[in-house]
């Protein structure tokens, strides 16, 4: 036999053998046939090295097999010589997917479930997983137009080595930033569950040193995650990620008294549970004083601050003094020399994980049904299917040309062909089921599809509970991992509005809306004809016909504070509206600008796949005062874990995208507490810099001139639009 066999060869050889046999191959029997091992030898001292360096081998072999699920079962040994003795199979019913029964209406939700981790570390595990059971099932699925769909992202280093961790039951080490704190901690942890809630990512764990469960979000985490892969320990079996995740934000309520000026600040108005203050020590001509109720410290500091001058906290002192800590810190950053910055370097993306040849044999087991159950497929949907080039699509088309059934004649090989572009497989019939579901595959599917039971339009569908019941015994033992993982794609407040609008899709009715357009502080009336529902993390939007702006706008559905029903739809589109994450969320306009941020490395990295930013490497020109970057609103950016007065950390980034409306950008700074700061144009610079050095003031003016005070000098600056809390992407709303 030949030596020169690559590990992927050898490993796809023994599977067919292993799969092909009934009753058992001995070692001697692997040795000698199985294309990639040494074979016979020639001489008893030969055969004692070929011998040592088969066993070798073939250990090696089975734990990467073991690794990918495909379990190796050998019959117990009755005599003293195990290579003849003891027989190795693989059965077929603990390889393959067990038989599936899926409809395309169910198959569609599958489908949906798997698209929604297309944006995050999941995606490839999630589509092979949509792919060998839709092959098992024998159906495929459409698209469904006015299906609502989400997209997660999983932008957070330490999500990968936590994911891990948690699969294999090892304990990691992580410094850990607490909320409000400055300094950072050593924190050894369990893993029990991965959440995402909020647009942010939590980790549920057991805490070793402080020996009670604790949560933690993993925008806080300020090193490597270390994982002690020789330890284990025992997951709690009754432990849900769900329970946490309904626990978050359930606190005690805090009530903020906050000053605003008469007439403005409607999205604080229009918030649930703000109300008037009639009676307030405080008041002054021009001015309305708010109580607002909040959750999440954190979370209404960063709203607050957002409003720059024309939001002043009263009361509770705290609260007061997170809001001018981001804008003192935003304002500090802001000030600070620009420099010369060359943008001339694009920001490389992060190494991607070295693949080796458990990936490519994992490819091939995939390629080979799916090659089965659609023949004639075009190379090109088999390219864009499994995300390979040509010089790959080659290799893998010499390998399954070379591999099959020991004896490797005609008839015993594998024969991939390609006709006019169509690829043909024959002679496949061992490897013709596709291979269980990975933990990944497994838990990517499952998750998701729990999570579109929240979503309306969808949790009251047979189908979508025939879907998790089918999956669920298809992910076999992996199934606890769906405990272990979850995400809470809506919240309450929300649930009302998108299920008034699905139901408007599902009609085509037309809907009345009073819409909020932050950047304005403007209340706006319009009607609109919805066409689609999507998600972005935790951010919901509707793509909708908007009679006052003549075409397909997208819309907030958290600004949308009024919604009524408006008669028919009476504009029809010519074509399904569609929607691609990676084109983004709003369309670009003719008078968008183009900005340069500059923002420390862990800001840039969640700011630029929001918006579509393009990445530079600006080589240290960051601000010389400017913290390390947490996250804020649909992105998940907040300003309130800042390490005050410490310089960009990896270098600072400069970030390129279009902007429609340039008051949005001075809040923003305000909302990253110092992260970044506005580069170019000159004049948008010298504009956000003045209105947060304003705003900064205006909190360190004592007592109660200090609002009138931010008034002032906020009407000098002719700035009466109090911004968004994110920067708008092209026009966003018409």
């Amino acid at each position: 036999m030949s030596t020169k066999i690559d590990a992927t060869e050898r490993l796809l050889n023994l599977v067919i053998a292993l799969l092909g046999t009934r009753r058992g191959h001995s070692k001697s029997y692997l040795r000698d046939h199985v294309n990639g091992y040494l074979g016979a030898a020639a001489t008893a001292a030969e055969a004692a090295k070929i011998n040592a360096s088969f066993e070798r081998m073939f250990e090696r072999d089975k734990k990467t097999l073991l690794d990918l699920g495909i379990p190796i079962r050998q019959s117990e040994e009755q005599g003293t010589d195990a290579y003849d003795q003891v027989l190795y199979r693989i059965n077929p019913d603990e390889y393959r997917v067990p038989a599936v029964r899926l409809d395309e209406s169910a198959m569609t939700l599958v489908s949906i479930a798997a698209g929604l981790w297309a944006e995050a570390t999941l995606g490839a595990a999630a589509q092979s997983a949509l792919r060998k059971i839709a092959t098992r099932a024998g159906t495929g699925w459409y698209e469904d137009d006015t299906t609502a769909q989400s997209r997660i992202r999983t932008a957070e280093p330490s999500f990968e080595p936590l994911w891990t961790a948690l699969r294999n039951h090892h304990p990691v080490s992580f410094n850990y930033r607490g909320a409000g704190s400055e300094e950072s901690t050593l924190r050894t942890v369990q893993p029990w569950g991965l959440g995402n809630k909020y647009g942010q990512w939590y980790l549920a764990a057991f805490d070793v040193d402080k020996a009670q469960e604790r949560n933690f979000r993993l925008s806080r985490i300020t090193s490597d995650v270390q994982v002690h892969a020789l330890e284990t320990f025992e997951r709690p079996t009754d432990f849900t990620i769900s329970t946490v995740l309904t626990s978050l934000g359930t606190g005690i309520p805090h009530t903020a008294t906050i000053a605003v000026p008469a007439g403005a600040a409607n999205w604080l108005r229009s918030r649930s549970g703000t109300t008037p203050v009639t009676d307030s020590s405080w008041l002054r001509d021009g001015w309305d004083v708010l109580h607002v109720t909040y959750r999440e410290p954190e979370l209404m500091a960063d709203d607050v601050a957002a409003l720059g001058a024309m939001g002043q906290v009263l009361d509770p002192p705290e609260l007061r003094e997170a809001v001018a800590g981001r804008l003192r810190r935003a304002a500090t950053a802001a000030a600070s020399a620009p420099g010369p910055l060359d943008w001339s370097t694009t920001l490389a993306p992060p190494p991607a994980r070295k693949r080796d040849s458990r990936d490519r044999l994992i490819r091939l087991l995939s390629m080979v049904p799916y090659l089965v159950a659609n023949p004639g497929v075009s190379e090109a949907e088999v390219l864009a299917e499994f995300s390979i080039g040509a010089k790959e699509w080659a290799k893998d088309k010499d390998t399954l040309n070379v591999t099959g059934l020991p004896g490797y004649f005609h008839g015993d090989l594998m024969d991939v062909t390609t006709e006019a572009g169509q690829v043909f497989i024959r002679d496949a019939e061992t490897l013709s089921g596709p291979l269980r579901l990975t933990q990944e595959e497994a838990c990517s599917v499952l998750v998701g599809l729990q999570a579109l039971t929240a979503i309306p339009g969808t949790q009251q569908a047979e189908n979508l509970g025939r879907a998790i019941e089918s999956v669920g015994a298809v992910a076999g033992n992996d199934a606890w991992l769906a405990d272990a993982v979850g995400l809470h794609l809506i919240s309450g407040q929300e649930m009302d509005t998108i299920a008034a609008l699905q139901e408007a899709i599902d009609n085509g009715r037309a809907a009345a809306i009073t819409y909020l357009v932050r950047s304005r502080d403007e209340l706006s009336e319009r009607v609109v004809e919805p066409r689609r529902l999507f998600s972005m993390d935790s951010a919901w939007y509707l793509r909708a016909w908007c009679r006052r702006a003549g075409g397909l706008r997208s819309f907030r559905v958290d600004h949308i504070k009024e919604l009524s029903d408006a008669g028919v739809q009476v504009h029809a589109t010519a074509t399904a509206v569609s929607w691609d994450p990676a084109a983004g969320i709003y369309d670009p306009g003719s008078d968008d600008v183009t900005v340069q941020l500059v923002a420390d490395a862990t800001t840039a990295q969640r700011l630029g796949p929001a918006y579509n930013a393009g990445l530079f490497d600006l080589a240290g020109a960051g601000p010389e005062s400017g913290p390390q970057g947490e996250a804020a609103d649909d992105a998940g950016f907040s300003g309130g874990d800042s390490l005050g007065g410490a310089a960009f950390a990896g270098g600072a980034v400069g970030l390129r995208l279009l902007v429609g409306e340039t008051a949005t950008l001075a809040p923003l700074m305000a909302r990253l507490g110092g992260h970044a700061r506005v580069a170019a144009p000159e004049e948008l610079r010298a504009a956000a810099a003045a209105w947060l050095a304003d705003a900064a003031e205006s909190y360190d003016t004592a007592g109660s001139d200090a609002a009138g005070h931010g008034a002032a000098r906020q009407d000098a600056a002719g700035n009466d639009a109090v911004g968004e809390n994110t920067p708008a992407p092209p026009s966003q709303d018409g």
